[in-house]
């Protein structure tokens, strides 16, 4: 027998249809910098905690008044800011209801959908998360991203040159986030806290980008994680933020697609883990931890079939400048001197019914990296067209990562469907996110 319908999140009339809404001149939705979008999620933190950045680019203003974490109140004790990749709105909406967790009512209500960055994906979204700032600002547009002083695409997760072997080829002992990031992590401004990750990411380039200046724990399985929370969040002076970042749900998407039981049994997973955090540390301090639980992109179904190697259509070969940069479904290319009109047709010609092929300087103007200032590469690194291809196809790029064998994905992002871009934004207790027993073991 099917699990009885629960309650959904507490949506505003219309407020999943004003974030998805198409707007000129592209036609295209953009997210919400200005109060309702992932980045402005760490904004409000800063406020929370009377944080004033030093040095560095402005960030973005806090979330919108409707949605402030901490109700205009200094939180009572640390902040948990739990990033869960992969986590999109609208399966979330339907866990909600579908749910027996005892925390799935708990979440439910606390739960009000925002945008993450465009693009859509990983390495952008939680540059904006850690810095405050917009792709636009920090310039790490993809996880592919062209870099004018090396003239070649860089695996950012792997911070090396694209189907170059191994990792970490491109940091030396000279080498700086900022080769990379236009934007220093919020950590190494004013703010003290502590990162909670993979420990394979520990000494990665890209975790640098993220989290240099925090202390960084890292963990090895779900029940490691949870472990690490406890211990950091049970000190006797715990950090004023505890930044979490889980990846399960998104690796499961990618090579599954988009199964709702599987989602669901994901889900259920984190639900248990945050309830098992809060019942260790006891009713009296969880209550006291301001939890938000939000994330980097959402997912849409991949067909294989219908996946698009570039460099196996001479005609556009002929007109590009350099590999594919961006991501699967944010391609973005740069065209011979002279010769944008000729890409654009040649795409044109050979791309899917539906696809978007857009100038950049358009792309810029309608704001969907961001809003000016622009980090000084930022029109280099994108290139001279931005190709949206539509759900179910996607870009492949002509050099996947050397040591990958996993088999062809069925789910991804980084566009800008709504499944990609709404993703949820829960605030609460640790102690009601948990679903934490008032009179449950643990410390008082």
């Amino acid at each position: 027998m099917p699990p009885p319908e629960g309650p959904g999140p507490g949506l505003r009339p219309g407020e999943e249809a004003d974030l998805l809404r198409v707007r000129a001149p592209l036609g295209l939705p953009v997210p919400a910098y200005d109060g309702r979008s992932l980045p402005n999620v760490v904004a409000s933190v800063l406020r929370g905690l009377d944080v004033r950045p030093t040095g560095g680019p402005a960030i973005v203003p806090p979330l919108a008044a409707d949605l402030d974490p901490f109700d205009s109140r200094r939180p009572e004790g640390p902040v948990l800011l739990f990033v869960v990749d992969g986590f999109g709105w609208f399966p979330f909406s339907a866990w909600c209801r579908r749910s027996r967790a005892p925390s799935a009512s708990a979440w439910a209500a606390g739960a009000r959908p925002i945008t993450t960055v465009y693009p859509t994906t990983t390495v952008s979204a939680l540059t904006s998360l850690s810095s405050g700032t917009t792709p636009a600002q920090h310039g790490i547009v993809g996880p592919n991203l062209y870099l004018p002083r090396l003239d070649a695409v860089v695996d950012v997760l792997r911070m090396a040159r694209l189907g170059s072997p191994g990792r970490e080829e491109l940091v030396d002992a000279a080498w700086s986030p900022a080769d990379v990031s236009g934007a220093p992590p919020l950590f190494g401004r004013g703010l003290r806290g502590t990162a909670i990750s993979r420990h394979a990411f520990a000494r990665t380039g890209f975790n640098r980008v993220l989290y240099e200046g925090a202390e960084f724990v890292g963990y090895a399985t779900a029940s490691d994680l949870a472990h690490a929370l406890v211990g950091v969040l049970g000190r006797g002076d715990p950090p004023p933020v505890v930044f979490a970042y889980w990846d399960e749900l998104d690796t499961v998407q990618h090579l599954r697609g988009t199964d709702p039981g599987l989602h669901d049994l994901e889900v259920d997973r984190l639900a248990h883990l945050l309830g098992h955090v809060a019942r260790a540390l006891g009713p009296g301090r969880a209550r006291a931890i301001s939890t938000i639980v939000t994330a980097d992109h959402g997912f849409v179904p991949v067909v294989p079939e219908l996946q698009i190697r570039l460099d196996r259509l001479p005609d556009v070969t002929a007109e590009m400048e350099g590999p594919l940069a961006g991501d699967r479904r944010s391609g973005f290319v740069r065209a011979r001197p002279g010769r944008i009109d000729a890409l654009e047709a040649a795409l044109a010609r050979r791309l899917p019914p539906g696809t978007r092929i857009l100038r950049t300087d358009d792309v810029l103007a309608a704001g969907l990296f961001g809003p000016p200032p622009f980090h000084p590469e930022l029109r280099a690194r994108v290139g001279d067209l931005v190709i949206l291809p539509p759900v179910p196809s996607g870009l492949l790029s002509p050099s996947p990562r050397p040591e990958s064998r996993s088999p062809e994905f069925l789910g991804s992002h980084s566009g800008l469907d709504g499944a990609e871009l709404l993703v949820p934004l829960l605030r609460g207790s640790l102690h009601d996110l948990g679903g934490a027993d008032p009179d449950g073991p643990g410390q008082p």
